[in-house]
């Protein structure tokens, strides 16, 4: 039977592989871009746009959006330049990038290393190379490039309305991406490369910075539907030593919303109880070692913390569709801006949007040198939420258990396949295996189901097993 059943799941798989499609198309979606990179097959499309710096302006699981897409820039192009003011920012959307340190890139008065905003030009806005490759194991994959941004950038100084310029270039550097997505799965695996093209060492790394959608439809304003999760942990803490920061306060938050949204008094008691805080949506711990934040819309704050796990998830509580980023393992040893991996934001700009970062650490870059860094996306469907763990194979929304011969579990999962459950003995032998079924990323897989499992077993172990055989371990459970 389980033969069968694999030779069932090939046969759908190999019709999905040939529908997988990576080619450029010109004004995608009637966004204004010709040359606009698409990959897709039957479970994800994701488009990158290399006239919009590069980025990943869609990443969307069936018909369900997880990037917010700016539609005042459409089809827009700017030049390299990096003469630009704090208004100037061409904030595209999607997914989009920022050199670490953010506090060095540019100078100020008195002509010392600085932070700017908008951030610098060439590596973030201006349009990039880009081409359709196949790598060494035959995967099509878009690979895109950037110019040679130079640091430090100038910054304009509105009290002399005059920008300061730099007196010299200390710094080269040029960023890479290459990516391709699984056949019949909803994975995208990135691989990043920062090039140092100076002739000077530099110490630098990079944030990924996914905006995402944080409202229904125009005006709706419901946050609440939207969340990130994030992992923590006591042997991962903040430079203080605390688990997790907020980074605004009831000060900025005020201001904030007294600057950009109504006139606040603070003699007003109502005011003051809604907006004189650090922010609603820092929900807290969840679930056991899970942070949940939610969109607010009057807010400007991000959060920062390491993520113990090395993952980050963001969820449409609307449609419960979870969009996915893992990424390479907290290395104490290493430099970290901040001393954090990941941080979530929430964005009043345009009409909102709530981000997703990871940071990547601190290298030193000798003339010539550069260095690689993997970041892998996916997407599944899932029953409910909070997101309690996530791994290569999917999403745990209800762990693994086996009570009064129940099986159960709550799973969104990233590959397409047949599900399986194993019962191993104390020497780690397969005594039992007990089928349950198709599974893809387009349909929360619950599981439960009466079962008698080997007294012999010690350990269970659910897997999904693909077509062309390659299984995935999606949860195990000790007896």
């Amino acid at each position: 039977m389980r033969r069968l059943l694999i030779a069932i799941a090939l046969l759908i798989a190999l019709s999905q592989a040939q529908a997988q499609i990576v080619e450029t198309r010109d004004n995608y979606r009637d966004w204004g871009w010709d040359d606009v990179m698409v990959a897709e097959n039957e479970f994800i499309s994701l488009a990158v746009v290399p006239q919009a710096a590069g980025r990943i302006l869609e990443y969307n699981l069936g018909d369900v959006p997880s990037l917010w897409i700016n539609p005042d820039l459409f089809g827009k192009s700017y030049s390299n330049h990096d003469r630009v003011k704090v208004d100037e920012w061409r904030n595209f959307g999607g997914y989009r990038l920022v050199p670490l340190p953010i506090t060095d890139c540019s100078i100020n008065r008195q002509g010392d290393k600085a932070q700017r905003w908008p951030p610098p030009v060439v590596i973030g806005d201006a349009p990039y190379w880009a081409a359709i490759e196949e790598n060494p194991e035959g995967q099509k994959e878009i690979v895109v490039r950037s110019g040679i941004q130079n640091l430090p950038v100038p910054q304009y100084d509105y009290q002399n309305k005059a920008y300061l310029l730099p007196e010299s270039i200390d710094e080269q550097l040029q960023y890479e991406r290459s990516l391709y997505i699984e056949p019949a799965s909803s994975r995208v695996l990135m691989t990043h490369r920062l090039t140092n093209r100076g002739i000077a060492p530099v110490e630098r790394g990079l944030m990924f910075s996914s905006q995402h959608v944080s409202e229904s439809g125009p005006d709706q304003k419901d946050g609440e539907n939207y969340v990130a999760y994030v992992p923590f942990d006591d042997e991962h803490l903040l430079p203080d030593g605390q688990p997790y920061e907020i980074m605004g306060d009831a000060e900025s938050r005020w201001r904030y919303v007294h600057r950009n949204r109504r006139q606040l008094d603070k003699e007003t008691p109502a005011d003051v109880e809604a907006y004189y805080n650090d922010g609603n949506n820092w929900n807290g711990e969840v679930a056991p070692g899970v942070f949940e934040v939610e969109y607010e819309y009057d807010l400007m704050s991000g959060f920062h913390i390491v993520s113990s796990q090395s993952w980050l998830c963001y969820v449409n509580k609307t449609n419960n569709t979870a969009f996915v980023k893992w990424f390479e393992p907290y290395d104490d040893a290493l430099t970290y801006e901040y001393g954090i991996n990941a941080s979530i934001f929430c964005s009043g700009m345009e009409t909102g949007y709530l981000e997703t970062e990871v940071l990547t650490p601190i290298y030193t870059l000798q003339p010539g040198e550069f260095f690689e860094y993997k970041e892998n996306h996916g997407a599944a469907k899932i029953a409910a939420t909070p997101v309690l763990e996530v791994n290569p194979t999917g999403v745990i929304t209800d762990r693994l258990t086996y009570e009064g011969q129940q099986i159960s579990g709550a799973y969104g999962v990233f590959v397409q396949g047949m599900a399986e459950l194993r019962a191993l003995d104390a020497k780690g032998k397969v005594k039992q295996t007990i089928a349950l079924g198709a599974v893809d990323p387009l349909h929360a897989f619950v599981l439960a189901q009466g079962t008698e499992i080997s007294s012999k077993a010690r350990t269970l172990q659910l897997w999904v097993v693909q077509a062309d055989g390659s299984e995935w371990l999606l949860d195990d459970l000790t007896l």
